[in-house]
């Protein structure tokens, strides 16, 4: 692939590197050139974040396109965004052909007292091994004057790598102030240095003051332990709960101080309010990098400063409208544009970039064989999903591994110690060294395990492969207590991916307490919209009468726990009333066959999902997919749930079905619970009440966030 710039960076980062990076390769492809977006992944952000909203939102253009694992790009000038992702060297080589280099420094080698943030002679070797010669560019003076500072430092460029923005994509139209009482604002990470060090230094840059209003968004549990009691004028926000630009919108005044130990880099953020309209209240260093673009007072002063600009609107308008003449000049696209032209020229005449890498990357799944088929289910909804520029495979312990073959997706069986009647921890050697096999041959980018129990054998398999995303799919819902020892393994993965539950509020399991790595996504359903088959074309495959009232039995496999009881119930219940049809679900990985009486029919096809709609209502256990699967068809259902103590717990959620008016729930514990629910289901009013509950759940799948994760993951270099 031949670009004439390439970026190199973490397209993950949350905060002000990211949104630069993304306004950089807008302004260059907008002037023409082409644009390779090489994503790694250092040791700054040591835990699950998804790709920057701002850079995915310029993947779109036919100008810019990601490089994928096992190209080797080309350029005329490569550009690496923060230092920091280079301390170490990556776990397999980089191939980048480029004939100039620039490494664009967007923090400070030491910090206010000479302490070193980082080993930027280590870096630099390590860039030089990588790459060749390399020129460090500074994002800012504050940064120039750093290495300046230190005794030995890297080769400079000659001028500073300023962020840039359009100023587009935040100036609003301000018709003068919000209310009468002015609005002093600030937003940022919760870090403790991006923020005043003491209370008294809080309450001076952001007044506890009965005329002033203050919006803080980013500001969290770190802050709350320096400032204490929070003035009643404040109003706090976590980060990045609101978009920026309509935070920006809420404020009158960008006032931005920060601990005396940090040396902002640059201050995006300032940037961008003052392109917004805000007029921006900044210590007196900022001025050799916004000069006449901001007003400059102590923290002391704030409060003086605020009230006196806000006493002459004229003065404010005047403010307002000249640092966004200033930013405009001094750091629009054509800035960005410009530095590139004086090193490469113009952009190479147009040729159009490859949609996608000539070689899939690929994902490795592998599901624990499970009491039902809820972990294979999950991994396949997620597999299906995956673009064309990410292959999967799937290993499995289930023996329902056939049903990959229907989505035409590559899959292994590897059999469970029971299955094969082995001893646990003789197994465990098997799993790794067969684990230790596949990951060798498949080479894969990115792994994921969707089970409760990370097997020793497994994590073993994966503690020596550095150059792996090591991603844990893990339902929640766990009985209280349970599972301690299963989370001890989490550090051997980089992700948790959560799916999510209706029934959360109802959530006893010790995963509440471990989510430092946990990205949780919406509930998991194996079929995309529209998959389904309609009523009248279910009911044709299945052979059922148009007219009759048909019921669904869905009580899992009962390889773990006897549910004769509840079928034979069921079944004598319905056959009460004429017209019923009533179809028994069978899973493919029961052991033998249910045994149902003569003009029960019954379905043995994957996913029974797709025949939902077949279907007046249903009795059925509450595991994880096949409740999802039910609520958000508006399937009418009668949950029984499984209450093997191994499970986790389906009765809440059972439980918080019938509570919300989405279901009917029945304890097994009780045999007289059952008749009754289904005399009230034999109602179409009841039906279609609970019908029209779920019609009003989130229809979002957590399948599509979690491949678009995933797809992410696998683009990334470690």
């Amino acid at each position: 692939m031949q670009f004439d710039v390439l970026i190199l960076g973490d397209i993950r980062f949350p905060g002000g590197t990211a949104t630069a990076m993304a306004s950089e390769v807008r302004a260059l492809a907008g002037a023409g050139y082409s644009v390779g977006i090489l994503p790694v992944k250092g040791g700054v952000l040591n835990f699950p974040h998804p790709v920057n909203p701002a850079l995915q939102a310029v993947l779109g253009h036919d100008r810019i396109a990601l490089v994928h694992p096992g190209v080797v790009p080309r350029a005329s000038l490569c550009i690496l965004h923060h230092p920091q992702l280079y301390v170490e060297l990556p776990a397999e080589p980089v191939r980048i052909v480029a004939d100039e280099f620039r490494m664009v420094v967007h923090h400070p080698p030491v910090d206010a007292h000479g302490v070193p943030n980082y080993d930027w002679q280590a870096i630099d070797r390590n860039l030089r091994l990588l790459f060749g010669p390399m020129r460090w560019a500074p994002v800012g003076p504050k940064v120039r004057a750093a290495f300046q500072g230190l005794s030995e430092g890297p080769d400079l460029t000659s001028e500073d790598w300023v962020n840039v923005l359009d100023t587009a994509d935040f100036q609003l139209a301000r018709a003068g102030f919000l209310p009468a009482v002015p609005v002093v604002g600030r937003h940022g990470r919760p870090d403790p240095q991006k923020w005043p060090d003491d209370r008294s230094g809080f309450l001076a840059a952001y007044p506890a003051h009965r005329d002033i209003r203050v919006r803080l968004m980013g500001y969290g549990p770190e802050q709350d332990a320096v400032v204490g009691k929070r003035p009643g004028n404040w109003e706090v926000l976590p980060f990045n709960a609101e978009p920026v630009r309509r935070f920006l919108g809420s404020i009158d005044y960008y006032v931005h101080f920060h601990g005396r130990d940090w040396i902002e880099a640059f201050g995006r953020a300032i940037l961008e309010a003052i392109a917004s309209g805000a007029v921006a209240v900044l210590p007196e260093h900022f001025r050799d990098v916004f000069g006449e673009a901001a007003v400059y007072c102590p923290a002391k002063g704030v409060a003086e400063t605020v009230l006196a600009l806000h006493r002459d609107p004229a003065v404010y308008a005047r403010q307002s409208s000249r640092a966004l003449a200033i930013i405009r000049e001094s750091y629009g696209p054509e800035t960005a544009v410009a530095r590139v032209r004086r090193i490469i020229g113009a952009p190479a005449p147009m040729t159009a970039l490859p949609a996608r890498a000539a070689k899939a990357a690929k994902a490795l799944f592998l599901t624990s064989n499970g009491v039902g088929m809820g972990h294979l289910t999950r991994a396949l909804a997620v597999a299906r999903r995956l673009p064309p520029s990410v292959r999967p495979v799937v290993v499995t312990l289930s023996k329902a591994f056939g049903v990959c073959e229907a989505e035409g997706i590559e899959s292994e069986y590897l059999p469970y110690h029971k299955s094969v009647g082995m001893d646990y921890e003789r197994w465990q050697g098997f799993l790794a060294r067969e684990m230790d096999d596949i990951l060798g041959f498949h080479r894969p980018q990115v792994f994921v395990f969707d089970g409760n129990v990370p097997y020793p054998g497994l994590v073993a398999a994966l503690s020596g492969r550095q150059e792996l995303w090591k991603v844990w799919e893990r339902r929640a819902m766990w009985a209280p207590g349970a599972g301690a020892h299963h989370l001890e393994q989490e550090p051997a993965f980089d992700a948790v991916i959560e799916p999510g539950e209706l029934a959360s509020v109802m959530d006893r399991g010790l995963t509440r307490g471990s989510r430092t790595r946990t990205i949780t996504v919406p509930p998991v359903r194996y079929l995309r919209h529209g998959e389904g088959l309609d009523r009248q074309a279910a009911r044709k495959q299945l052979g059922l009468d148009p007219d009759a009232t048909a019921v669904l039995l869905q009580l899992g496999s009962e390889n773990n726990f006897d549910l004769s009881s509840v079928r034979n119930a069921a079944i004598a219940a319905l056959n009460r009333y004429p017209g019923t049809a009533v179809v028994n679900a069978e899973w493919l990985i029961r052991n033998g066959t249910t045994e149902v009486p003569p003009g029960v029919a019954v379905l043995r096809q994957f996913p029974i999902a797709r025949y939902l709609a077949a279907f007046d209502f249903a009795i059925s256990t509450a595991g994880y997919n096949t409740y999802h699967e039910n609520l958000f068809a508006g399937l009418p259902t009668i949950f029984v749930p499984n209450e093997n103590p191994e499970q986790d717990e389906q009765w809440l959620r059972a439980r918080y079905a019938e509570m919300g008016g989405l279901a009917m729930s029945a304890r097994i514990l009780d045999p007289y619970d059952l008749a009754p629910k289904i005399e009230a289901m034999m109602d179409p009013a009841v039906r279609e009440s609970l019908s029209r509950s779920c019609a009003a759940l989130d229809p979002l799948n957590g399948a599509d966030a979690a491949a678009s994760y995933i797809s992410e993951l696998a683009m990334i270099r470690r």
